[in-house]
């Protein structure tokens, strides 16, 4: 199989490898750091590319046997989001004994929930679409950053503490939850 890939140099200190919905390979290298080095490092990962380009044309089969999702659509998840996912923030802040500020919904385009600093979580509307499982498992995960800012072995024994079946749906969210992203219509 056949490889295509752009080289992107930055001030970042690492490589990193993302495979984009085209399959198209972006490998971010050091400023200064000779072409050879970043081919090297796309031979030595050539198997998770292969692995990641499968998931990408999985998820896009799929994504598209679903239709994309309509400017209603949008508004129609973006309003039963906004009930749902308070009540279970609620839920798990009450029986965790975790307090946070406010709570933010909204379409994003990589993310499926973030806690600032000051105690606010944000929520991607998207997760109504799934599993209310998988729903609960993020919800649990960013209320646990509000006592472990980092992703620390404490962090993610609080949320197993909280939620003892969050690696299956964190699992299942890696493995679908681009496919909801894909389904969201790109404005040109």
């Amino acid at each position: 199989m056949e490889i295509t890939y752009v080289i992107q140099k930055s001030r970042r200190r690492s490589m990193s490898i993302h495979v984009a919905d085209d399959k198209k390979v972006i490998v971010k290298v050091p400023l200064g750091t000779p072409n050879f080095v970043a081919e090297n490092f796309i031979r030595e990962k050539k198997d998770w590319i292969i692995k990641q380009m499968s998931k990408v044309e999985r998820q896009t089969v799929l994504a598209d046997s679903m239709g994309p999702l309509t400017e209603e659509d949008i508004k129609q998840i973006k309003k039963k989001a906004k009930k749902v996912i308070p009540e279970r923030v609620e839920h798990y802040a009450k029986l965790a004994g975790i307090s946070y500020k406010r709570i933010f919904i909204r379409l994003q385009k990589s993310r499926w929930g973030s806690c600032s600093l000051d105690g606010n979580l944000n929520f991607n509307c998207l997760l109504v679409l799934m599993p209310p499982e998988v729903l609960d498992s993020v919800v649990v995960h960013e209320l646990c950053h509000r006592r472990h800012m980092n992703h620390s072995r404490d962090f993610y024994d609080e949320v197993l503490r909280i939620f003892p079946d969050y690696k299956r749906c964190s699992k299942w969210l890696k493995q679908n939850g681009g496919v909801y992203f894909k389904r969201v219509v790109k404005e040109e």
